[in-house]
This record gives structure tokens, C-alpha cells and sequence, in this order.
């Protein structure tokens, strides 16, 4: 109930009633209250607009959740097969980014603390090797595919087939684009292609290469 103190806390400190922060946040009643009483856990996004309702940080909620009890509240993880998710966030960061520049670590760590989300080199280095713990954060999982231009699902469900398939296809393609000398086109041209044809294509130009 931590983050629900700091809630409070903070809601009276800018002087709002529940009903002006239901409103601000653009939350629903139903699903406020049921937060408020604990009943349903806050995620991410829930914190962002809480935050930006209350012009504030989420870092702020998070330091006074934090100072009133559990920070796992806070931060929502979801549960891995360690390697399983480091052999998909070793093949995203060795493929060419969706604009066709290279994936480099030092960029997405200051990607993902723009967003309020911190990544040690260590860290990374775990969670590549299929070294790190299980339950891994949402939102650090969230920040890598926005910085690759992946979809979420490729890493926040490891059993998603479909989400698998179109993701390795994406890499495949883009990974045949670089060989072909047309890295400064975006994986995002292609538009809805499906993973078999989007494998056929990066085959042709890998053929056409070769040549």
C-alpha cells in the first residue's frame, strides 16, 4: 500500500481532491478507487499520470512510495526465461535499428533514463548474457523496444509466437538491408508484411549481394 499513501500524499500536498485527480489523470472512476482501496495494482502508465496530473515527476512518487514502504509496487516486472530473453535482446542489438542506424548501448541507457528508467552496463550485460533474475522490468523491457523498433510483445511475452515471428523477420530484413548497402532505409517502409515474405525479401537481397 505504499504507492497508495504516496498517492495521497502527494494529492493533498497539491491541494486536489480524488475527483480532480480522476479527472486530470483521465482515469475512470471504477479504476481509481479500485487502486485507491488496493484492489488492482497501479503500472507504469498509471504513475505517468498520476505525475503529470499532479506536475510532478514519477520519480517523485516512486521516492515517497519508497520512503513509506516496498518499492516493488512501483517498478511492475514481468516473469522471463533468462535464456530465452537474452538471446532475443542479443539479436536486437545486433541488428540495425528500424531507421538502420546501429544499436548502440550507450544510446538506449540515455533513451531509457529520459523515460525515468535506469540501466546499469552490468545489468545489461546479465540480461544479454541470459544471466539475469527472472522477473525482469517492465518498463526497462519496454524502453529497449522502443529504442529498436520492436514490438513490446517480442519481450514481454516470450510465448507469443506470432509476435516472435514477426519480430526475427524484421531483424532478418533489416540485417539484409545493411548487407545490401541500403541501411538508410527504414524496416518501417515495408509496411504490413508478413514474416514469410518479409524473410523472401531479405533472401533476394542477400542474392543480389552476393552477386
Amino acid at each position: 500500500m505504499a504507492l497508495v499513501r504516496a498517492v495521497s500524499t502527494l494529492r493533498d500536498a497539491a491541494g486536489m481532491t480524488n475527483q480532480e485527480l480522476i479527472e486530470r489523470s483521465g482515469m475512470s472512476s471504477s479504476y481509481y478507487y479500485a487502486r485507491l482501496r488496493g484492489a488492482a495494482p497501479w503500472d507504469a502508465n498509471d504513475i505517468e499520470n498520476i505525475a503529470l496530473a499532479l506536475g510532478t515527476h514519477p520519480h517523485e512518487i516512486s521516492r515517497v512510495a519508497a520512503s513509506a514502504g516496498s518499492a516493488d509496487e512501483i517498478e511492475p516486472k514481468v516473469r522471463t526465461r533468462p535464456a530465452e530473453l537474452g538471446r532475443r535482446l542479443s539479436s536486437i542489438a545486433g541488428a540495425p535499428r528500424a531507421d538502420g542506424s546501429v544499436f548502440d548501448v550507450d544510446a538506449l541507457t540515455s533513451q531509457l533514463t529520459e523515460r525515468g528508467v535506469a540501466l546499469e552496463a552490468d545489468e545489461w550485460t546479465a540480461l544479454v548474457g541470459g544471466a539475469g533474475g527472472a522477473d525482469v522490468r517492465v518498463r526497462l523491457l519496454e524502453g529497449v523496444s522502443e529504442y529498436a523498433g520492436i514490438p513490446p510483445a517480442y519481450l514481454l511475452d516470450l510465448d507469443d509466437q506470432d509476435a516472435l515471428e514477426a519480430a526475427e523477420a524484421n531483424l532478418e530484413f533489416r540485417e539484409a538491408l545493411k548487407i545490401s548497402g541500403a541501411d538508410s532505409i527504414s524496416a518501417r517502409a515495408v509496411g504490413e508484411v508478413s514474416p514469410a515474405a518479409l524473410r523472401a525479401i531479405a533472401q533476394s537481397l542477400r542474392s543480389i549481394s552476393a552477386q
